[in-house]
């Protein structure tokens, strides 16, 4: 496990260009803390740092697919959903694990959806600034974990 202090919206969006540096296709990554915890700040650094468009939260429209960088980037949020077989519907099976991008789920503790093997990144407010814990659930999220760290 690794702690990542974030001071400030910078580091965040910071935090999200070193992941996109590191991440491959396929890759799985859960998203994890409160409302306004920075996860979709973390994912529009992400984004930016690949190459594609302004990223924007997925709480009404569930899933935004970001296409024109490197790899697709699938963003998915979890928060409004009640049944475990609404996730199905979404076709997150389909998504995750699909080479020609990566997943990054937000609320992904809502329900035990992604891989084995994924990056765990779980986003807290410390006063007025946020932390970062990452851990690897496999190889590969483990690996990045310890490449972010």
């Amino acid at each position: 496990m690794t702690t990542i202090e974030l001071p400030d919206t910078g580091a965040t969006t910071a935090l999200g260009a070193r992941l996109a540096g590191l991440v491959q296709g396929g890759d799985a990554i859960a998203l994890v803390g409160d409302l306004g915890a920075g996860k979709t700040t973390l994912v529009a650094g992400l984004v930016a740092a690949l190459g594609g468009p302004a990223a924007q939260s997925p709480t009404f429209s569930l899933v935004n697919e970001y296409i024109g960088g490197r790899l697709v980037v699938w963003h998915v949020d979890l928060y409004r959903l009640e049944r475990e077989a609404e996730v199905r519907e979404l076709g997150l099976d389909e998504i995750v694990g699909d080479r020609r991008g990566i997943a990054l789920v937000e609320w992904a503790d809502k329900f035990d959806v992604l891989p084995r093997d994924h990056l765990r990144l779980e986003l807290m407010h410390v006063g007025t600034a946020r932390r970062a814990i990452l851990s690897g659930t496999g190889p590969r999220g483990t690996a990045l974990a310890t490449a972010l760290g």
